[in-house]
This record gives C-alpha cells, structure tokens and sequence, in this order.
C-alpha cells in the first residue's frame, strides 16, 4: 500500500499538558545527534473497526548550542522531514495494537549534521521503537 508521506497538523504534538507528561512519564533513548522521548498511551475505543493509532511527535534544538534561529530551524526541517519519510512503519505497528504514541526528538549534537546522517539516525530511532513497541 502507498502512503501519502506528509506530516498534517494532526501530527505534531503541541499541547504544552502532553509534552510535560511526556518528558515526566516517558522513556528516552539516545541515537546520536537525537535524544527520542516516548509515551505510549492506551486508548479505550470500543466497538469501533479501523481506528487508526495516533501518533504524535515534537522536535526541539537547543539554543545553548545553536544561537542563531536560522541555525535551529534549518535542523528542526530536517528532523521533520525524515521522520515524515519514514512514520509509517510505527504508525502501522500501533494500528495493529490499537494504542497511541506521542514522540519528541530532541537534537543533542553542538555541530549541525547534514540531511544523510540525521536520515540514519531516524531510521535507527524509528526502528528501536518499533521493537520496543512490539515488545509490550
């Protein structure tokens, strides 16, 4: 099946109420230059067929390290670009499990990484949460 690759409105996480759990509650790991933080949530939907998992995610780039706005955002495309190619694998996952997910990549790296080494490490981050999803 093709995928439509975007990421819509729906797809970021900016409740400031569900970023603060997140980073209370939630589990991180590290895959250099990212910091990925995760919170599944189990959500109750009865008796309705084709409910999708929801899936939500946030970026954040210091500005300890990276002063110049230009500098952040530029990072901050790229993160959402990757991970925009390459959600579906995840977000397939928890439609088979019913639950959902709420993501936030932090940038934790003092130089800015080129498009092809923040690529990998998405793929390498998508992938560990992938089998840590499967694994619950």
């Amino acid at each position: 099946m093709t995928h439509r690759h975007t990421l819509s409105k729906n797809d970021r996480l900016k409740s400031y109420k569900r970023i603060r759990i997140l980073f209370a509650q939630g589990q991180k790991f590290k895959v250099f230059p990212l910091v990925v933080y995760f919170l599944l949530r189990v959500e109750e939907v009865e008796g309705v067929e084709g409910v999708e998992g929801n899936l939500q995610m946030g970026v954040s780039v210091g500005k300890r390290h990276f002063k110049r706005a230009v500098d952040r955002n530029l990072l901050k495309r790229r993160i959402r670009e990757a991970y925009r190619k390459q959600k579906y694998d995840v977000k397939e996952t928890l439609t088979e499990l019913g639950i959902s997910m709420d993501i936030f990549f932090v940038y934790s790296n003092a130089r800015i990484s080129d498009y092809a080494e923040i690529e990998t490490a998405m793929t390498n981050g998508l992938s560990l949460l992938k089998d840590k999803i499967s694994a619950k």
